[in-house]
């Protein structure tokens, strides 16, 4: 039985249906308005709570309850009935470690996966029942004391739609879901919870307004994963430019200009590089103009990542060339036919993977990734540049050495290459919380781990569960 203290067990009954369980409470009676013991006894009627199952089979708990009469004459209650408690909530139709067992089940599987479960166990609920359940909080929430914060967004549609996710960076919990991303909402939600300190963020410039906002005087501290990704993606971007200029080059001092009618192949060429060329000068144009990025993309029919692409370009950028082993087999036999005598090194390099080997030092790499790179730096001496710069910024990371952090902006802004600078320009503006990125131990790694786990629930439920739905499940179980 659920307590054994409180109730007696008068007699037990098998059914069809499952196993009924006839008891009674053995407590004195006592008034719930006034405290009183001073009662008469009134009459009695019967509560049926659903209990745990026994051996896979349901049971039913028949509670004989009293009603008494309150002898108080300042009771404001006359008749009450007596209650359950540590058992059942009142009006209950289950025991409480029932309803516990269904939000814990619904909180790791959810409401259909939910409902399979509990049935096989002998305990059948509906998938409502079950997610009703999980968004009933057993108790009220309270405001929660956070000294180290981390936030970071999530998406409710990708590119579209953002919400924002908080964790306690100390406890490692998370402790709020916001189903929007701005400032204002970041700004009233840290008026709200005062005592916060330190705020681990990552790049977006909504939450350091939004920080400034709401905890004037707390310390913002830039997440040391998206520095990385950022300049990961400012290298690749910067190899794939300087692969397309070596190419170049090395076709202009090797391979004489053929004369004549262009193939099918340089025509289909130049026709794509025409086409394009034309959206991008439509792009810079209503740039110019003052647009935004999506209604350029809109406009011209290309992607927004496309767009932000070609105005941070500084130039029209090449089209790279996919390997392909029938159309390079061709073009060489046909540039032997020709006359013609193309170079025997290698000019095509993946830019994500030059880009992972130079952000690595040495020593990580194994022979054939060496082997890999150098022929690479062969090809394009300029990445040399693009090698030292990152190592720097790597090493900075790695040993907390935040006082070199200006003469490496310097010199990224120097070395002329465009995205580099780029992202360099954008460390300046966030100097202070690149600096305690570099020297303090806060990172939103954990918080970047929830943020999977919110994925996982958001596909699990196939986009058909709501925001408190989805809420109670990412809270912490006992929120």
């Amino acid at each position: 039985m659920p307590n054994a203290d409180l109730l007696v067990l008068e007699g037990i009954d098998e059914t069809e249906e499952g196993v009924v369980l006839r008891v009674r409470s053995k407590e004195t009676p006592q008034c719930q308005a006034c405290s009183s013991s001073d009662v008469s006894y009134h009459s009695t009627y019967l509560r049926h709570l659903r209990d745990l199952a026994w051996q896979g089979r349901p049971v039913r708990i028949q509670f004989k309850t009293r009603r008494f009469r309150c002898l108080n004459p300042q009771c404001p209650r006359q008749i009450f009935a007596e209650s359950l408690p540590g058992i059942a909530a009142p009006r209950a139709r289950e025991t409480d470690r029932v309803t516990q067992t269904l939000r814990l089940v619904g909180y790791l599987l959810g409401g259909r996966p939910g409902s399979r479960l509990l049935e096989r166990l002998g305990m059948k609920a509906s998938r409502d029942t079950v997610l009703r359940r999980v968004k009933k909080r057993s108790a009220p929430e309270t405001a929660t004391k956070v000294r180290v914060l981390g936030v970071d967004d999530w998406a409710w549609r990708k590119h579209q739609e953002y919400g924002t996710m908080l964790m306690d960076l100390e406890q490692r919990r998370v402790i709020d879901l916001l189903p929007v991303r701005s400032a204002a909402s970041f700004a009233d939600w840290l008026r709200q919870h005062s005592g916060v300190k330190i705020i681990a963020r990552d790049r977006c410039g909504l939450y350091a307004e939004g920080g400034h906002e709401g905890a004037p005087s707390a310390v913002q501290v830039t997440d040391r994963y998206h520095l990385m990704s950022n300049l990961s993606e400012a290298v690749e971007h910067t190899l794939q430019q300087l692969q397309i200029e070596a190419r170049a080059e090395l076709t202009q001092e090797r391979i004489p200009k053929p004369s004549g009618r262009l193939t099918l192949v340089e025509a289909r060429y130049q026709r794509c590089r025409q086409a394009r060329y034309e959206r991008y000068k439509a792009v810079i144009e209503l740039s110019r103009q003052g647009c935004t990025q999506l209604q350029i993309a809109e406009r011209v029919g290309v992607s927004p990542d496309t767009v932000a692409r070609w105005q941070n370009a500084g130039g029209f950028p090449e089209r790279r060339i996919r390997r392909d082993r029938r159309r390079d087999q061709a073009r060489f036999l046909q540039d032997r036919a020709r006359g013609l005598h193309p170079a025997l090194a290698r000019t095509h390099f993946s830019s994500a993977r030059m880009a992972a080997l130079l952000l690595t030092p040495p020593r990580d790499l194994s022979a054939t990734q060496l082997s890999y790179r150098d022929c690479f730096l062969r090809f394009c001496p300029t990445a040399y540049r693009v090698r030292k710069l990152a190592l720097q910024f790597r090493a900075m990371l790695r040993w907390r050495r935040s006082v070199r952090l200006g003469k490496w902006i310097e010199a990224a802004v120097a070395s002329k290459f465009p995205l580099i600078v780029q992202f360099a320009r954008t460390l300046r503006r966030d100097l202070r919380a690149v600096e305690m990125a570099i020297s303090a131990p806060w990172s939103n790694g954990p918080l970047e781990g929830h943020i999977n786990r919110l994925k996982m629930i958001k596909r699990q439920m196939y986009g058909r569960a709501g925001f408190a739905l989805l809420k109670a499940r990412v809270l912490p179980l006992s929120a």
